[in-house]
């Protein structure tokens, strides 16, 4: 049987918030034993945080868009396939990002009047990215602990260029300049953020071949991201929204049934007044369009159609020959 619920000094305290102890001991005699249960759960209290990166769609988006524009980049300098998949997000601590038990590369990033936010890479990574730099087969052997004088000198080519990704990343969101602030394996005096500050970070594994997987990781502070937070809020799709086919249709049909005035149009001409004032039965106007030419139909005071005067059963009748292109109106 597993321990009781409640330890007795703990049922002692309870009592006596329910009455003075002789009074509760009476009270609690008098009720029927109570069994303990047999197996009792631990129970762990919900720990989600609500202010989670799952909450910001558009913060998902742009990590989403990040692995396609690393994956390109990454290909063409390792001269292969390098496959770059997100393995998570997650709301961190910036203490517990940086007191990990694996050699890491610290990149800190700084945007003016925002903030400072911190890329971190397995060291593994850096070496072969180095590697691939020089010419080589972007390989790393072994589990470097920390970057040579030349590979911390490179790194920072590879730095300033997730920069310029990060810079063309957020620009239809949010214009950020990234600029390195600082590289270091050892993240003691990195500064990036308060020791208990909550961080967006998110994970990416890096598939450099059969053999090597590494990790990178992008972490922004709260207080960073916090001038872009309603804008992260908003609802990214790539699904077409549906069409209302009953309200269109009603639309449609109702469209269908408004009248308007039809006018066909046989031709104008130009005269001045004193000419017009003195025509008598018999004369002619002098139209500019010749028998042969199309004429146009109005709807209303657009031109819709070029048709030609004709006759059906015993009426005067147009017949329709093309429709008149109106500059976008319809």
């Amino acid at each position: 049987m597993s321990e009781p619920i409640l330890a007795p000094e703990e049922i002692e305290a309870l009592m006596a918030e329910v009455a003075p102890s002789e009074q509760a001991e009476a009270m609690f005699a008098s009720l029927p034993p109570m069994p303990q249960p047999e197996q009792v759960e631990q129970y762990n209290f919900d720990s989600t945080d609500e202010d989670s990166p799952e909450r910001y769609p558009m913060f998902v988006n742009l990590q989403e868009r990040l692995v396609e524009m690393l994956d390109e980049q990454w290909d063409e300098v390792f001269g292969r396939d390098i496959s770059v998949q997100m393995d998570k997000l997650e709301s961190s601590i910036y203490k517990e990002l940086i007191t990990v038990d694996h050699p890491q590369v610290y990149f800190v990033l700084e945007v003016d009047d925002i903030g400072r936010m911190m890329i971190t890479f397995d060291t593994a990574m850096i070496v072969a990215y180095v590697d691939a730099m020089l010419g080589g087969d972007g390989e790393s052997s072994g589990n470097p602990e920390v970057l040579s004088p030349v590979e911390m000198r490179l790194s920072e080519r590879i730095a300033e260029k997730i920069a310029q990704t990060l810079c063309t990343l957020w620009q239809p969101v949010h214009p950020l300049d990234f600029k390195v602030l600082k590289i270091d394996h050892d993240p003691q005096f990195l500064a990036m953020a308060g020791a208990m500050e909550k961080c967006f970070s998110t994970y990416f594994d890096i598939k450099l071949n059969p053999e090597l997987t590494c990790q990178m990781g992008v972490h922004y502070p709260h207080s960073f991201l916090e001038p872009m937070l309603e804008i992260l809020r908003v609802a990214v799709s790539d699904e077409p929204t549906s069409a209302d086919n009953e309200w269109s249709d009603s639309l449609m049909n109702q469209i269908s049934k408004t009248s308007a005035n039809v006018c066909f149009e046989m031709g104008r001409c130009q005269i001045d007044i004193g000419a017009f004032l003195s025509l008598k039965p018999g004369e002619f106007l002098p139209l500019t369009t010749r028998a042969s030419d199309p004429c146009s139909i109005w709807v209303e005071n657009i031109p819709m159609f070029e048709a030609r005067a004709g006759e059906k059963d015993g009426a005067l009748a147009a017949e329709i020959l093309d429709p008149i292109t109106n500059g976008g109106q319809s």
